[in-house]
């Protein structure tokens, strides 16, 4: 469900973790809370005396989406907080959209701090960086511009998300935290289709680089492709093994599993 709709792999869930995996990752809500909530549910009695009906899994699915909701407010808070906004006051257009792009930014590169922070001190960086980071955020205003409309156009919609409100009409053009959390859901919910083309390029480019058909990619041509050309082929062997991404197996050395590399949360 969450990987068709969003593009978004639960750890947990995910098809390619190790079964023996015991690290469930960094230290954010769903990194903490998501997986300890599904293995609770995945080994609880009620599983193995009844099994899980369609009911069962209806309610996972909306206490995970709660738990995605929660995620995004902590992310968007560390935001506001790095930008010295106050969660309380009202923003400009202007204002949201620089939010925004820092948001991506984090969204882009999830666990990477290091490389947010140089992401985030080097506009030019991340134009450079990041593939198609133009459209990027001409995403992120589309997203903007459509609230804009419902706001003038739609106003009973509006009001029914509570993005239209006393105080905020649609002619003051002015955006509370609440309005931005909602903005911030359009992401999540949209941005798989959009970074569609991009997955599909990251395929095509590691199955170049296959050169025996064997759906793996040898770490060292991995890396020096990294060095070379390509900005996204430069996780650490650890990361590549917690993601069940690498093949140590070989006889002809350590290898990256194309598939799994390509489902892997922080890719597509």
């Amino acid at each position: 469900h969450f990987s068709r709709t969003s593009a978004l792999h639960i750890r947990g869930f995910e098809p390619s973790r190790p079964a023996d995996a015991s690290g469930w990752g960094s230290a954010d809500i769903l990194s903490q809370r998501v997986p300890a909530f599904v293995e609770s549910v995945l080994q609880s009695k009620h599983k193995v005396e009844l099994g899980f009906s369609l009911n069962d899994a209806a309610h996972v699915v909306a206490t995970i989406e709660q738990l995605i909701y929660d995620f995004e407010g902590s992310v968007l808070e560390k935001v506001y907080r790095q930008q010295h906004k106050p969660l309380t006051r009202s923003l400009s257009s202007q204002g949201v959209e620089q939010l925004l792009e820092s948001y991506m930014v984090h969204w882009l590169l999830g666990d990477d701090e290091e490389g947010i922070r140089l992401l985030l001190g080097n506009r030019s960086l991340i134009e450079s960086t990041v593939p198609h980071w133009d459209q990027v955020v001409a995403f992120t205003k589309g997203l903007i511009r459509e609230l804009d409309y419902k706001r003038r156009h739609l106003p009973n919609e509006a009001l029914a998300a509570a993005s239209a409100r006393p105080g905020h009409n649609a002619l003051a053009a002015k955006y509370s935290f609440e309005d931005v959390h909602g903005l911030v859901g359009g992401i999540t919910r949209s941005f798989a289709s959009f970074w569609e083309s991009e997955c599909v390029s990251m395929k095509s480019t590691l199955v170049a680089m296959d050169t025996h058909s064997t759906g793996r990619v040898p770490l060292s041509r991995f890396y020096s492709s990294a060095l070379d050309t390509e900005w996204r082929f430069g996780e650490s062997e650890s990361y590549l093994r917690d993601l069940g991404a690498l093949d140590e197996t070989s006889w002809l050395g350590k290898q990256v599993i194309i598939p799994n590399y390509i489902q892997a949360a922080s890719n597509c």
